[in-house]
Formats: C-alpha cells, structure tokens, sequence
C-alpha cells in the first residue's frame, strides 16, 4: 500500500487511530504541525501522494496561533504538489471561520444565527444595535467556548470595548450573533462522505459555550466535573438532517466532519451554527456507539485511497 501523511497536532489525541492505521497495514508517515517546517520549492516535493489532515484549526493553549497558519500553507502546498489531501485547505479553512461556516448555511437555505463579522472591537457596539439584543461576541476562530461571551445590553457590551475586555482571537476579527433560545440541547451529526457516522446530544450548562463531546476538549485548569459537563448521549437523526449535513460538509470541500445544531424555540426550527471537520471520537466510543469509530474511519479512509 502507497505511503499515506497522517497530519497531526497533539501527542496522544491520535494513538488509538493510529494504531488502527497500523493493523490494517498502513504505511503511515506522521507529521507533527508543532514541529513544522517544510521546504517549498518542487525539487522536494513531499514523498506521498496521499495525506489525512487531522489537525483542528481551534487555536490552543499548548501552541503558538502561528502554528493556526502554517498548516494552512503547508495543506495548499500539499495540494499545489498534487497530493491528495482527505479535508484539505478549504475544508480546514471553512472550518476555522465563523462568518465562512454561516455564508455555507445560509447558501443552502439553512437556519442560522444571524451575525455580523467585524475585526476591531469597538465595531461590535453597531453590530449589536443591528442584531437587537441580547448577543453573543466571540472570535471568529475559535472552538471549546474560548472568549465567547453574552451581552445582555449595550452598557455591559459598552463597559466590555472601553475597558478593552474582549478577545476576538488570534487574528483579531470576530462574530456579533444574535442569542438563540433553545430547547436546552446541542445536537452534533458527524457524517463520512455521505454515510452517518454518529450522531449525540449534550446538554448545554448553565453559562457554558463549550459544546464539545469529548474530555479531550475541556478547557484547561478548569475546576468544573468532567463527567458532568461533558454527559452525552447517541440519538437516530431523522433523514433530512443527515442530507443537511452531507451537503455542509460538501459545500465546504470535505470528505468527512460534524456539525453541530440547536433547537431555536422561538422559531420552531433547526439552527446550525458549526461545522467542524476534525471528527471528535467521543470517549468511549464503541461503548457508546456499538462500533469502533477508528475503525470505521479508516476503513472509509481506504475507500478514498483505492478511488484516488
């Protein structure tokens, strides 16, 4: 079998579908983004023809934002070199960008929040006297509830920008969105290619944006109960969110991701505000789901291969 790039960003988040990829015989060649450096020009183009990216565009702690951005070039150069790039540059872009991830809904005719993008602070003041109150300000990239914060009216988001408190994120532009009232759930439905490939519900806690189904995605030095906060569940999406999804996840140049959807009650309807195409892998996951999720990942990774 051809050598295959696995793209990665941390040390262990990647063991177990490593592993998998060594059973069923892969020559995997691993590429740490941390470690990241790459000749550009054609004399050394890479030595494979075929490359996984799962690095997550949601900046951490552990890393420097600069890291965000050199992947992004080296995933358009792997491309420019003609390798084959499972969730390439456009799908690690869309999934990076807020305002991007909403002008993919909204083209499909799906519900969203609505939101303004600005990049300086004191713009978030006019955005939300658009919007109406009350609104959520938060980075444009970002993930795991990071600097996402609810302004109730414009004296709170007024004291916020004079007393420079808010944090758009590493490149400095950001969302204003509207707050939605909702059923008291997430949802998240995570497709390969067209398939389903799980599907689960959290609830949402109290004064928390941080709607990830896994440990993995808990914020640092956090005091609050793990298990409590990240309690999830598997549900049977009805067709029409599965087609919902597939299309997102087309429009957005994947071959594979997840995306994450709520309940707005005032409106009766399905709002979907993310689309992530780094798969999770809730813990526990053939416990939880009846099935190996790295195996069924590679597994559809080697469907991929063989058309290429």
């Amino acid at each position: 079998m051809q050598k295959v790039a696995f793209i990665h960003e941390h040390p262990t988040w990647a063991d177990a579908l490593l592993r998998e990829f060594d059973e069923q015989g892969f020559a995997i060649e691993k590429i740490n983004v941390a470690e990241l450096a790459f000749e550009t020009v054609s004399s050394r183009a890479p030595r494979f023809d075929f490359a996984i990216n799962r690095v997550n565009m949601m900046p951490s702690v552990e890393r420097l934002p600069s890291v965000v951005f050199q992947t992004l070039h080296y995933l358009h150069w792997l491309e420019s070199c003609g390798v084959r790039v499972v969730n390439g540059a456009r799908a690690h872009f869309v999934g990076a960008s807020k305002s991007t991830q909403n002008g993919v809904f909204s083209s499909l005719g799906l519900h969203c929040p609505n939101a303004i993008a600005i990049y300086q602070p004191e713009d978030a003041l006019d955005a939300a006297t658009k919007i109406g109150y009350p609104v959520i300000v938060k980075p444009n990239i970002g993930g795991s509830g990071t600097s996402v914060e609810k302004f109730d009216n414009a004296e709170e988001l007024s004291l916020a920008v004079e007393n420079k408190l808010l944090d758009l994120g590493i490149d400095r532009s950001g969302i204003v969105q509207e707050f939605v009232e909702s059923d008291g759930f997430v949802y998240r439905v995570e497709v390969l290619g067209e398939q389903l490939f799980y599907a689960t519900r959290q609830q949402i806690k109290s004064g928390s944006f941080n709607y990830c189904a896994t440990e993995a995605c808990a914020a640092p030095g956090s005091d609050e109960d793990v298990s409590d906060a990240f309690e999830i569940e598997t549900f049977v999406p009805e067709q029409q969110i599965i087609d919902d999804v597939v299309n997102i996840v087309r429009s957005s140049g994947a071959d594979l991701g997840g995306v994450e959807y709520f309940i707005d009650t005032r409106r009766g309807k399905r709002c979907y505000y993310d689309f992530n195409p780094y798969s999770n892998f809730v813990s526990n996951g053939e416990t939880l789901l009846g099935f190996s999720p790295e195996r069924r990942y590679v597994d559809f990774v080697r469907t991929l291969i063989e058309a290429a």
